[in-house]
């Protein structure tokens, strides 16, 4: 055992960790997941980290039942509409863009520890095969391209050998490169791609891992308690959209959600969910369309007042042990030590 691990052990023995929880036992903490996969999914494969297995899911799931109190979608409104307090160490458990995954492996779970959960749909990928959101599929084709460099936006990128851990990481960093791109520039480097590589969605592990749910599963799912919210039509960077391209993401994937599952949609997740990817005119447009709850990924505890546009939430992946679990949620994370 590592020093690491040793002092994050100590966090739990000495008491730390409930004295961290105690002090925000009154600000809501929000839990983004995206995929949950079997434990035999390659550990050593970057594109399978912001996954969780099913038995990091199961302790999860074991750790907010037994020392926090989680709460539904109508709790959370509750006590910004009506000023209902939530409980104390209120915990609220949410996924983004809606793999088949979330219901063969999550729900389970989810129902065994009557834990409320909602799951955020990218609308234009229900029902679909081998698609895959668009900077999955960026990264995906920039991991198997076999040049040795490639030129994006007038910058050239030297590339190490195609499925390496190196290129792996190198086609992180592009992503992200490419994700302050005009669309029109993005779409023409993914056709580009498309043109040049094909992606392999046959093993086992990456079907799991990026297969959509359909809209019989959403219902399904919806039947057992989860409530469905929005994260757009296509999961674009919301804040590079012009005032159409932004209305129509938006509306649309409302209006599609309503449509198929036949109840309000009033709930949204912002794609990508930084500071830097949605706006003052991005919120303008999320209210006015009739979304009254959004949350974002800002990776950090709400405050005790809620703000319903922006109720933040931290994402959850495969590289947090239960230690270090146990220390993100509970607040004790400003040490850099306990940043994983």
């Amino acid at each position: 055992m590592n020093m690491k691990q040793i002092i994050l052990n100590g966090t739990e023995v000495t008491g730390l960790n409930s004295l961290a929880r105690y002090l925000t036992r009154k600000c809501l903490l929000g839990l983004c997941y995206h995929s949950v996969v079997s434990d035999n999914s390659p550990q050593d494969d970057a594109r399978t980290r912001i996954a969780v297995t099913v038995s990091q899911f199961n302790e999860q799931l074991q750790e907010l039942r037994r020392h926090w109190n989680p709460v539904s979608l109508r709790q959370i409104r509750d006590a910004i509409e009506e000023k209902v307090p939530l409980p104390v160490c209120a915990v609220h458990v949410s996924f983004d863009d809606g793999y088949q995954n979330n219901l063969t492996l999550a729900a389970p779970l989810l129902a065994r520890y009557e834990i409320p959960a909602t799951i955020f749909v990218t609308t234009n990928l229900i029902n679909s095969h081998n698609q895959m959101i668009w900077a999955i599929e960026l990264h995906e084709r920039l991991v198997v391209l076999p040049d040795s460099s490639i030129v994006i936006g007038g910058q050239t990128y030297q590339l190490s050998p195609c499925e390496t851990p190196q290129r792996t990481r190198q086609a992180l960093n592009i992503v992200n490169q490419v994700k302050s791109m005009p669309v029109e520039e993005r779409e023409f480097l993914l056709q580009y791609l498309r043109n040049r590589v094909e992606v392999d969605l046959v093993p086992f592990w990456k079907r799991e891992l990026y297969e959509f749910l359909n809209w019989d599963e959403l219902r399904l799912l919806q039947k057992q308690g989860i409530e469905i919210g929005s994260h757009t039509l296509s999961h674009p960077i919301l804040s590079n959209l012009d005032a159409a391209a932004l209305e129509s993401e938006i509306r649309g994937s409302k209006e599609c959600i309503e449509r198929e599952l036949g109840v309000e949609c009033n709930v949204f997740a912002y794609p990508f969910g930084a500071s830097n990817d949605f706006s003052d005119q991005v919120i303008d447009v999320v209210r006015r369309v009739g979304f009254n709850l959004a949350f974002t990924l800002q990776e950090r505890r709400n405050a005790a007042k809620l703000d319903a546009m922006r109720i933040h939430r931290i994402c959850i992946n495969r590289e947090h042990s239960i230690a270090s679990f146990r220390v993100l949620i509970s607040g004790l994370r400003n040490s850099s030590i306990f940043a994983k």
